[in-house]
């Protein structure tokens, strides 16, 4: 398991390192590593962490050797 601690870029000069996201990790690894037949869904409530874990799926992939890429369409 990829252990290491992912730092995101929020803001200019503003870069936060989440913690406790092992088993979220875990999971993006088991996507890459099995696949799936079909879309995953990501929801909860707001300030949840969802884009967070969505950028780090990112990256996580992007280490793994996978092309990825993060689209936020509200913020094109």
């Amino acid at each position: 398991m990829n252990t290491n601690k992912i730092k995101l870029l929020f803001a200019p000069g503003l870069e936060v390192e989440f913690v406790d996201r092992e088993r979220a990790i875990k999971q993006v690894e088991e996507f890459a590593e099995k696949g799936t037949r079909f879309p995953i869904v990501v929801f909860g409530p707001e300030g949840c962490g969802k884009t967070a874990w969505l950028k780090q799926a990112t990256f996580i992939l992007r280490e793994l050797g996978f092309e990825a890429i993060y689209i936020d369409p509200l913020h094109t």
